[in-house]
């Protein structure tokens, strides 16, 4: 998923989007290419699931 459908998914703006992936609370984005990044949608899936307890999760974000 693009930043743009992210933020509109999650209602985030961008500064709490940024805020909440570098204080551990929300799935890390993923390099498509150079200056580019998305993220998985199963990733924001399992966050949706349960936004206040989630953890990070390896196998979602390597697969």
């Amino acid at each position: 998923m693009r930043e743009r459908e992210v933020l509109d998914v999650t209602s985030f703006s961008r500064t709490t989007l940024w805020r909440e992936i570098k204080r551990g609370r929300f799935p890390k984005s993923v390099v498509i290419s150079a200056g580019r990044v998305g993220w998985r949608e199963s990733a924001i899936e399992a966050w949706q699931v349960n936004p206040g307890n989630w953890q990070g999760n390896a196998n979602i974000e390597a697969a």
